[in-house]
Order: C-alpha cells, then structure tokens, then sequence
C-alpha cells in the first residue's frame, strides 16, 4: 500500500514514462498537472522532455491529484491489509469486495478498519478529484489540453465516477493513457490506453 509514501521512480517506471512520453509526443499541452509526489514530478518531467509541441507548458503541483490516503494501512502488504479490512465483511479480497458494494465504497470500508481512522474516505476523495477537474476546467479553454500525471488508484477512482452507470472500472496499468474530456458535464473518452 504506496499511497502517500514518497518513494522515487524506479527504474522501470522511468521507461514507462519514457514510453508514455513517446506516445504522447506530438500532442500539444496548454498545462501540466503533476501530484506533489515525487515519482510523479519525475513521471512528468521525462514525459514532457519527450514532447516536443510543449515547449514552455505552464507547470503545477497539485495536491488534489495526489494517490488515495491510506491511512495507518500505508507501507503495509496489500494483501494483508485487504484481508484485514474484507474479512469481517465475508469477503479475503479488493476485488470481491468491489464487485458487490463499489469501488468508492472501498474508502469507508477501509477508514472504518484504519485503527486511527485516518484513512480517506470515499466523501473526501470524491470532493478532491472535482475540485481537480474543476480546476483544470477553470484553466482551459475549448479546444485545448491538460497533461495530468497521477495516481493508480486515484485514476480508478475518477474514472468510475466519470464512467456513465460504472460502479468500478479495473486497476490502471502503469504508464497508460487516459482521456478525460472536462468540457461541460466530465466524462471519460478513454481509459487505461
């Protein structure tokens, strides 16, 4: 459970960057968005160096794009936490869980197990990633585009809510592409690419 721990890039996500970076380069970007999270500055620093049509693109940091808050759960085995947090609910596993109350709902089931209860609840994450979407949409105007570098399981959680009738979209690879469209009512044009 990574979360808000702020480790480095490694090795391989500097070459899914690189690929990410490939693949976007002849997009033109009016602004770039990055979490505050260090592997996602170095994440936009090596997309951007390989995009040329961006030259001089505003930069931010962002809090609100920042990965979910896990809570005391935060360096601990995935596997392990998901046992401890599913279990009293019948179930030894995210997915199983996911499947019958919802990805959102994913958030208070583990701030209730959190024995500090720090973890974010689904509430606060749904309040951050709009306030993220309406900020990008206060600085655009039609017809232009935001580069936005984040989070696993923050892009699952904004594309469920922005998914038409999605209670769960699936775990984002590593260095894919999204496409958000923020004109008007949000909605996702693709996922996971």
């Amino acid at each position: 459970m990574q979360g808000w721990v702020d480790s480095p890039l490694t090795q391989k996500g500097e070459s899914q960057a690189k690929a990410t970076g490939e693949k976007l380069a002849d997009v033109h970007f009016d602004l770039a968005i990055s979490s505050d999270m260090m592997r996602a500055i170095h994440t936009l620093d090596i997309i951007l160096a390989n995009n040329q049509s961006s030259a001089g693109v505003s930069r931010e940091v962002s809090l609100d794009v920042r990965e979910i808050y896990f809570g005391s759960f935060e360096g601990i085995d995935s596997i392990q936490t998901w046992n401890m947090i599913g279990g009293p609910l019948g179930h030894r596993n995210q997915e199983d869980l996911i499947e019958e109350y919802g990805l959102l709902k994913m958030r208070d089931f583990m701030h209730a197990a959190d024995p500090f209860h720090e973890a974010e609840t689904s509430a606060h994450l749904e309040s951050r990633i709009n306030s993220a979407v309406e900020h990008i949409q206060s600085e655009l105007v039609d017809g232009q585009n935001a580069l936005v570098v984040s989070h696993g399981t923050f892009l699952r959680n904004l594309a469920t809510l922005y998914t038409d009738d999605a209670t769960s979209v699936k775990q984002p690879r590593n260095g894919s592409i999204t496409q958000l469209d923020v004109t008007d009512t949000p909605h996702i044009i693709s996922y996971n690419e």
